[in-house]
């Protein structure tokens, strides 16, 4: 059996700097990380720029602030493959495809961005392309924007605080006042609808996915061509559709609804 003889402290030390990181605190100076942790601010400096090298922490030159990078999330999609949230939620998509026959994508948030958990490919020769692992910004796509219309108040300031509203398309909404009645209604309608406001000629109508706690922990969408993606296509049956799937995953995974 391996003993304390075996243990690099290097690499303890390491892990402890990326277990650091968390929503409420996800960057971190090298002088912050050193008082945190109680190490020698050179050897915190070092280790940083080893992880760096490695591609799990990016440095912002203005704040001198290191933050995580995706690659952890990557990697930690690995894990959640082999959970009980991709294990539901997977045959539920596949249903849910096979009706639209569009692109279905299940997307978190992360970093204020959603990130693309996985995907189930629409049959048609014209499709949306995308990738599991890729990230867009939250607030001009539709799974994007149902995340962040169920943040709590509090985290939902950090975003507004955060995030530069870049225009994508003509339809982005750029505007924060606009964004924020955009949200309320999209929470209060429970789902949201990215009429090509990310990608020119796309459309795509998502729902919130339910944790076991009653918060939204993901979000489920359908995304095609405007031209299949037509605006009475979507109230007619895929909103409802997509809902309807997002709340029977929900169900599997222990959510009850007025809890």
């Amino acid at each position: 059996m391996p003993s304390d003889l075996h243990i690099i402290n290097s690499v303890l030390r390491a892990a402890q700097i990326l277990d650091s990181f968390n929503p409420q605190k996800p960057v971190y100076t090298n002088t912050e990380l050193s008082r945190k942790l109680g190490l020698n601010k050179t050897t915190v400096t070092r280790l940083l720029y080893s992880l760096e090298k490695a591609g799990f922490v990016e440095r912002d030159p203005k704040t001198k602030e290191y933050g995580l990078t995706h690659k952890l999330y990557r990697i930690g999609s690995v894990y959640i493959s082999q959970v009980d949230f991709h294990r539901v939620a997977m045959p539920e998509l596949a249903k849910l495809g096979s009706f639209c026959q569009e692109t279905v994508h299940l997307v978190i948030l992360n970093e204020w961005k959603a990130f693309y958990l996985d995907k189930v490919e629409s049959p048609q020769s014209i499709r949306l392309i995308s990738s599991i692992g890729n990230t867009c910004p939250a607030y001009c796509t539709g799974v994007g924007k149902v995340l962040l219309a169920f943040l709590p108040e509090e985290e939902l300031k950090d975003f507004f605080r955060s995030v530069e509203l870049k225009r994508y398309t003509p339809n982005t909404i750029c505007s924060p006042k606009e964004l924020k009645v955009h949200l309320k209604m999209t929470k209060e309608q429970g789902y949201a609808i990215d009429d090509s406001e990310h990608e020119p000629e796309v459309r795509c109508v998502a729902a919130p996915v339910y944790g076991r706690n009653g918060s939204v922990i993901a979000s489920i969408s359908i995304a095609g061509p405007v031209y299949r993606m037509t605006r009475e296509k979507m109230e007619r049956e895929l909103v409802q559709a997509v809902k309807s799937t997002a709340h029977t995953i929900s169900k599997k995974l222990g959510y009850i609804e007025d809890q």
